[in-house]
Order: structure tokens, then C-alpha cells, then sequence
């Protein structure tokens, strides 16, 4: 499994990646622009991204519109609907406008609000089939 984790906090891309690099290949982008080229980079090269963990607040491009632009990538290079990454949004902001997004625009996954308990974390996404 490889897992991209799109985060500007660089103590969240730590915590992350340490947390969740026994499930597979971890690789870190600082900001959205970097997460989606990085994301396009590896579809491309044939070993694309399962799973993507997008901070939504963040510098450069926020999560919602690097999602927005990885599921159009995916769109143009043909990826066969149900294959796509799954894609989980992290936020500080547990509101209405901002899960509703996640869901319904970006066709996320899944939805956790920092402070994040990595322990229930792993927990929830071994449930749901993700990890």
C-alpha cells in the first residue's frame, strides 16, 4: 500500500507517517500543490497512491481544492471508477460546510478532526477496510 499524507504542519506529517508507515509506503507533501504533482507523479509512473490523508487548511492550496484536482486527475487519466485513492480529510474544524465538502466534493472516505487519536484512528480505518 502506498499512502501520501498532505499536511503543512510538519509535526503532523511525523506523527502520521511514523503511525501509519507499518501499513505501507508513506510518502509527506508540505502543502496541496505539492501533495497533487506528487500524487500525478506516482499515477503516472504506474504506483499510484491507495490511500491519501489531506490536511484542508493549508498554504499554497488548500485540501478541498488539491482533492477536487487529484479526483480530475484520476478523471483524465482514466482510472476505473471504484479504484481510486480513498482519500481521508484531516481538519481542526469539525463544521457542517467543511465535512459536507469532504463527502459530497472531494468524495472522501473518511473525516478527522485534530487533535487526532491515532490509536481510534487506525482503529476506525481498519474497520472501514482501509488499512
Amino acid at each position: 500500500m502506498k499512502i501520501l499524507i498532505v499536511d503543512d504542519d510538519p509535526i503532523s506529517r511525523l506523527t502520521m507517517s511514523t503511525t501509519l508507515k507499518s501499513y505501507g509506503q508513506c510518502d509527506c507533501a508540505e502543502h496541496g500543490q505539492d501533495g497533487l504533482a506528487r500524487f500525478a507523479a506516482a499515477l503516472d509512473s504506474g504506483e499510484p497512491f491507495d490511500l491519501v490523508f489531506m490536511d484542508i487548511q493549508m498554504p499554497v492550496m488548500d485540501g478541498h481544492t488539491a482533492l477536487a484536482a487529484i479526483r480530475e486527475v484520476e478523471r483524465a487519466r482514466r482510472v476505473v471508477p471504484g479504484s481510486e485513492a480513498k482519500a481521508i480529510m484531516i481538519t481542526c474544524h469539525d463544521d457542517v460546510k467543511n465535512v459536507s465538502e469532504s463527502f459530497f466534493h472531494g468524495e472522501a472516505s473518511g473525516y478527522f478532526t485534530k487533535p487526532i487519536d491515532l490509536r481510534a484512528m487506525v482503529a476506525r480505518l481498519k474497520q472501514d477496510g482501509l488499512l
